[in-house]
């Protein structure tokens, strides 16, 4: 039993490396080159108190069928303008995105090949909404962000409970 947790504790430190190391490449190739956008990602789990309202709690491990929230900041951290910042969170293996989390909402893409974005929500050709389940990132796309200035976006998931 403690090797399948071991394993199970492994298999969620290598998701979230991985993750992180995913959101920390988003920028666009031009705001990549002169590093003027630093990323930080945190991740909480949302839980419901006993009055009824939600809770935030930081966390490095999560469980089947808990819910996280991953929140991305991307900041100016240089003296000029960055344009055409495109903000992506990917959603990690065995995670399923939670359909009408994404914050902000307005704007937001989605894809299910990391290759091809849509407007939230997703629609197949015969116009049915796509499953949850097959998103694999959602991004934004920023115009232009100020010096100092930051952008923050954030989407829940689910852990599955395989």
């Amino acid at each position: 039993m403690s090797y399948i947790k071991l394993l199970q504790k492994f298999y969620l430190f290598t998701v979230a490396t991985l993750f992180a190391l995913q959101v920390q490449a988003a920028p666009t190739a031009a705001a990549a080159k002169a590093e003027p956008i630093k990323v930080q990602l945190e991740q909480f789990k949302v839980t419901v108190n006993g009055e009824g309202k939600e809770v935030l709690a930081v966390v490095k491990e999560a469980k089947p069928g808990e819910v996280l929230e991953y929140r991305a900041t991307y900041k100016n951290v240089s003296t000029k303008p960055v344009s055409d910042l495109i903000a992506t969170l990917p959603i990690p293996p065995s995670t399923q995105y939670q359909l009408k989390t994404a914050t902000p909402s307005a704007g937001a893409e989605a894809t299910i090949d990391t290759v091809t974005f849509a407007p939230v929500p997703l629609m197949t050709a015969d116009k049915k909404p796509v499953p949850a389940k097959d998103y694999r990132a959602l991004r934004w796309k920023v115009a232009s962000l100020k010096a100092g200035d930051a952008i923050v976006v954030s989407i829940r998931v689910k852990v599955n409970q395989e």
